[in-house]
Order: structure tokens, then sequence, then C-alpha cells
């Protein structure tokens, strides 16, 4: 059946547009910030969410629909530390979103607003950590489709 197959494709394709965005973002932050990247900066965040909210619905989609059922996942322990991971990168990615949201605030009452230095370098030190973890995030999965973790 072709359906699973599909699944998979858009999985991998969601994770890989996240992990893309994430690099675009850390990129782009190593330049001087002007209103225009700052407003690149927010769709390439919002991009990264809704990428991240599919590879999440396309992957319970698997494990629900063409996988080995809710009960085998739940008691593997990797696909356990998959999710874990899932979570943090969520939560970290969370920092960068919030402060991209203030920066346009800030930019759109002030035409000469620039970002602190250390608001810059919090933001890329937390996208960092979220491409480590986005880095992490396949070995649990290739591990789990070859049947390891129960």
């Amino acid at each position: 059946m072709i359906w699973p197959a599909l699944f998979t494709y858009l999985h991998l394709l969601a994770a890989g547009l996240v992990a893309g965005l994430l690099l675009g973002q850390h990129w782009l932050l190593k330049r001087p910030l002007d209103r225009i990247q700052l407003g690149l900066l927010g769709a390439m965040a919002l991009g990264q969410l809704l990428a991240a909210i599919a590879s999440f619905a396309t992957g319970m989609a698997l494990t629900t629909e063409f996988g080995m059922g809710g009960g085998y996942y739940l008691g593997n322990h990797l696909f356990l530390l998959k999710i874990v991971l899932f979570g943090l990168l969520a939560t970290v990615s969370a920092l960068p979103l919030t402060q991209y949201v203030r920066w346009s605030r800030a930019s759109r009452a002030a035409a000469s607003f620039v970002p602190l230095g250390r608001e810059i370098e919090r933001v890329r030190a937390s996208l960092s950590l979220a491409i480590g973890l986005m880095a992490l995030m396949p070995l649990p999965a290739v591990l789990l489709a070859r049947g390891y973790g129960n």
C-alpha cells in the first residue's frame, strides 16, 4: 500500500524542513539585523512551528494507523526517548519565537530599533541547542524502525 510510504516521506520531509529552518535562523542571526531580517526570522520561526506540527502529526499517523499500534510504541524506550527529544525541541524553540515577537513589536514602535547583543547570543545559543536536539532525533527513530528498544 502506498499510504505508509507517503506518510513516511511527508514525516521525513517535515523533519528536514524543521532542521533547515533552524539552520537558516542560526545563520541569519550572524548578520546585523534590520526590519526585513526580523520579519524573515519571524516567518522562518512560524514555518518551523508549522513543519514541527506536520512532523508530529504524520509521525502519530504512522504510529497509530500504519505501525504496530500505540501499545507497542508506548512500551518502547526508544519511542519514548524520541517523544522526549521532540518535547525538548519544542520547549527550546519557544525562546526564539517569543524573542522574535518582542523584537518585531519593538521595531514597529521605534524605526531605529536594534536588538541587544546578549539577546541575539541567547537566541543563537537556543537555536544551537535545538539544532543539536534535532540531530539526535533520527538515531532513536532508525533504531526503532530496526526493531530495537523492547
